[in-house]
């Protein structure tokens, strides 16, 4: 269980208004002298669920209602969701008029749409809403912590920094930028990283931004100069540092190549 978090704060956390923490306790769904990471999911859940209107049904906004069982599946199996350690990061919680059902891979997200392509669904990103929960609302998931995030400027090109503190004595730092790095560049980013944390070895990715395509390589400089680049997949590198480095400087998506 993580740390107790007071009903504004969690409405904010996710990204609701507080009311619907409010209803959440009035149908017992969380109890707001005990509210923690689970609750924020269950909240954001049971707010979206109670807006929900399937094709061809009809419901006042402002009539009160029980919960219908499709609703409350939805709310137990986000619950759920945030607890499970099969749970990942693009885990996704499927929601239809008869129940709900949560998949955990590409391949069983297909099969889900495959068997219900003639049926009414929607499709929460249950894990990412799950890996976005702050420090000491964390459910499932523990990040790397952040412990840089800046741009500094190299020859009139700004280079957006953002580092983690991931095994001891290590950090890692994202460098974005739109062209790929010279050698200056390179020494650039690895001096300011080295004078910020002295005591630590640095290693480097290099995320390159080109319109639409993103690509990140790891870098390493040889001993009689120059640089060697080893790309790096997208996808490993959101599920080791999470989302923070989804968004990070609202660049393009990580799983982009």
């Amino acid at each position: 269980m993580s740390a107790y978090v007071l009903p504004a704060v969690l409405a904010s956390t996710a990204n609701v208004n507080r009311s619907w923490v409010t209803k959440a306790a009035q149908l017992g769904l969380v109890n707001p002298s005990a509210l923690d990471g689970e609750d924020v999911i269950v909240v954001r859940v049971f707010a979206f669920v109670d807006q929900l209107v399937w094709p061809g049904r009809k419901r006042s906004r402002s009539e009160a209602r029980a919960m219908e069982p499709w609703q409350s599946l939805a709310v137990n199996a986000a619950r759920d969701a945030a607890c499970d350690p099969t749970t990942r990061m693009d885990s996704i919680l499927w929601i239809t008029p008869e129940g709900v059902e949560v998949t955990n891979d590409f391949g069983a997200h297909t099969a889900f749409v495959l068997e219900h392509q003639r049926t009414n669904f929607v499709a929460v990103p249950i894990g990412e809403w799950i890996a976005e929960l702050p420090p000491n609302l964390e459910t499932i998931f523990h990040w790397p912590r952040k412990i840089m995030d800046t741009t500094i400027t190299v020859h009139d090109t700004a280079i957006a920094l953002l580092a983690f503190n991931t095994i001891p004595q290590q950090v890692t730092v994202f460098a974005t930028s739109t062209t790929a790095f010279d050698d200056a560049t390179y020494e650039k980013v690895r001096q300011h990283a080295s004078s910020q944390h002295s005591d630590l070895a640095v290693r480097i990715i290099e995320h390159q931004t080109n319109g639409a395509q993103s690509r990140w390589f790891e870098l390493y400089d040889l001993p009689d100069g120059g640089l060697i680049r080893r790309p790096v997949e997208g996808m490993s590198l959101l599920n080791e540092y999470g989302p923070q480095l989804k968004h990070f400087g609202r660049r393009p998506d990580p799983e982009a190549t």
